[in-house]
């Protein structure tokens, strides 16, 4: 069962307001999808990944993954042939 609803809403509002916290990273089970939300003064900024070519920079950990690793065991074919949630 998925926590995306609750990852997104009532556990991020608590996060944003923990002053050490400057990144937040949501990462999809079922696609490749990651969400990155980076503290910038008062606001977040959200950059969205969709690519496994793509790379996550979390410069507050000064390291970059590639979302081809994030992804490596997860077969995203089978999630493809679920039926939609609605």
């Amino acid at each position: 069962e998925s926590t995306e609803g609750y990852d997104r809403g009532e556990k991020f509002a608590h996060y944003r307001r923990l002053d050490s916290l400057q990144e937040y990273v949501l990462v999809a089970q079922d696609k490749v999808r990651v969400e990155h939300y980076a503290r910038q003064g008062e606001h977040w900024v959200l950059t969205e990944f969709s690519d496994l070519q793509d790379s996550l920079s979390l410069t507050s950990l000064d390291c970059s993954v590639a979302l081809r690793d994030v992804y490596e065991r997860v077969d995203l074919r089978s999630a493809e042939d679920l039926p939609s949630r609605t």
